[in-house]
């Protein structure tokens, strides 16, 4: 039989981490949405950093939808597998409880 210390710490852990994501993606959100430039597109260098801007602004913004998702599945992922652990716990449990000597 599994002997399992604290699932709910497993899950309380998880659920902490995808909460520091959260804020850390609310916060590239913040920074990206505040990019910008002060000044007019008027020369051909000002206009390629504006393309460059826009670039900037994509990838961030990917890639913080990206993390946000998989934190999701990776607390789905902790649920499922403490859930089968606990299951596997009680019935290791009754296996032994009810085997004959």
């Amino acid at each position: 039989m599994v002997h399992i210390v604290s699932l709910e710490g497993v899950t309380a852990s998880v659920g902490d981490v995808a909460g520091a994501l959260a804020v850390m993606t609310e916060s590239v959100g913040t920074t990206v949405d505040s990019l910008a430039v002060e000044s007019k597109a008027c020369s051909t260098l000002d206009r390629n950093m504006l393309g460059k801007l826009d670039w900037i602004r994509d990838t961030c913004t990917a890639a913080a939808t990206e993390v946000t998702e998989q934190s999701g599945i990776t607390v789905q992922a902790a649920d499922f597998g403490t859930t089968k652990l606990r299951n596997a716990d009680i019935d290791g449990g009754d296996a032994v409880r009810s085997a004959t000597v």
